[in-house]
């Protein structure tokens, strides 16, 4: 049997821990904190694969992501016996320029030549569709296909889940190092100075990557600020997401409350609240549904993304130390790439070739020369 530990229990490393024991290896998950308690619980939870998306790679695998996630959640929830509230309402994105307006014509174009569905409306058409929003613009994208869940919620059920399974969960101590002989990973230094024996280490602690030391390369992940507003607005009646390409975002729950996003801020890893990224937030929300201005948000917090150097995630196996996998640099798409994205690194672990491509966003892309 594979003993595997993922070290990181934000949602990378909770779907790759799940995927690996589904295919029979036994698995530990090591953190300094509760499942979900970082930047898992702090994101919007959009599953949204065509905003902010351009051409290549990335987009397929977010399509294909997309397209597989109510079986992802469908698991998590039969073993926690909650429902993650997972919604397909879509998205509507607003373009506030005639030179926005031109870009939005050719997303459309070109998106839909890649299978996925996207539409132009005028501002009456995207007001007949949700209610509300400014009509003070030059058109409407309309990505029908894009959901979200509440990611608050996951952070409790991931735990849940995995007290349901055989994977065993430490999250009272940090991972230090992996631990290697020549070629090949043969466990992980605690922080307490225990180990845990593996055939196979799974780095899947977003920013916090560069902490773990006994890596082979060097992995240019950083932490990249979002804060985000939560509006007790219910009476707005707003039924699907809606947002700009300045990256703002309106994100309606079940329980009547909005929540409105995000900033990208490259201020290390300072989780502080700031009265600038508020205000900006909330100027910049209350442009897409005006009935927003002047109300006071109810909460208010900030997480950390997990950035790589290009962008791009980074998925699949050390070529320079056998059993090493790496699942991490996720993003904005977290949520949406994790499930995907640790299947591969399970079936990677185990010997069986993955369904989706990995290969364009392999860790060695970064190695000089």
């Amino acid at each position: 049997m594979l003993e595997a530990v993922v070290i990181g229990s934000g949602i990378a490393g909770f779907a790759t821990a799940l995927a690996l024991w589904e295919r029979g290896a036994a698995v530990t998950v090591v953190d300094r904190s509760r499942p979900g308690a970082r930047a898992t619980g702090a994101s919007a939870g959009m599953l949204v694969a065509q905003y902010e998306a351009s051409p290549g790679d990335l987009f397929q695998l977010d399509l294909e992501s997309r397209l597989r996630y109510p079986e992802f959640t469908a698991r998590v929830e039969e073993l926690a016996g909650r429902s993650l509230h997972m919604r397909w309402d879509g998205m509507l994105v607003a373009n506030l320029s005639q030179v926005e307006h031109g870009e939005a014509e050719l997303a459309v174009r070109w998106q839909r030549e890649a299978g996925a569905e996207a539409e132009l409306l005028d501002p009456s058409q995207a007001k007949e569709l949700q209610p509300g929003v400014s009509p003070n613009v030059v058109s409407y994208l309309w990505f029908p296909g894009e959901g979200q869940l509440d990611t608050q919620l996951l952070a409790e059920v991931m735990g849940e889940a995995l007290s349901h399974t055989e994977i065993r969960l430490i999250h009272d101590n940090a991972a230090a190092e992996v631990l290697s002989s020549p070629g090949a990973v043969t466990g992980v230094g605690m922080s307490d100075g225990r180990r845990l024996d593996a055939d196979a280490v799974v780095l899947a602690a977003g920013a916090w990557c560069s902490e773990i030391g006994g890596l082979p390369r060097t992995i240019p992940v950083r932490p990249v600020k979002g804060q985000i507003l939560r509006f007790a607005a219910r009476d707005i009646g707003l039924d699907r997401m809606v947002a700009s390409h300045a990256g703002r975002y309106l994100v309606p729950r079940d329980d009547g409350t909005i929540l409105a996003g995000s900033t990208m801020e490259e201020v290390g890893f300072d989780r502080s609240i700031t009265e600038e990224g508020m205000q900006a937030i909330h100027e910049s929300v209350t442009e897409l549904v005006p009935a927003l201005e002047g109300l006071r948000p109810t909460e208010r917090w900030a997480g950390l993304r997990p950035i790589s150097a290009d962008r791009l995630p980074i998925i699949g196996p050390d070529p320079d130390l056998n059993g090493l996998f790496y699942a991490t640099g996720y993003g904005r798409d977290g949520i949406l790439l994790s499930p995907s994205a640790g299947s591969v690194v399970a079936d990677l672990a185990v010997g069986k070739e993955p369904e989706f491509d990995w290969r364009p966003f392999r860790p060695d892309r970064f190695d000089a020369g």
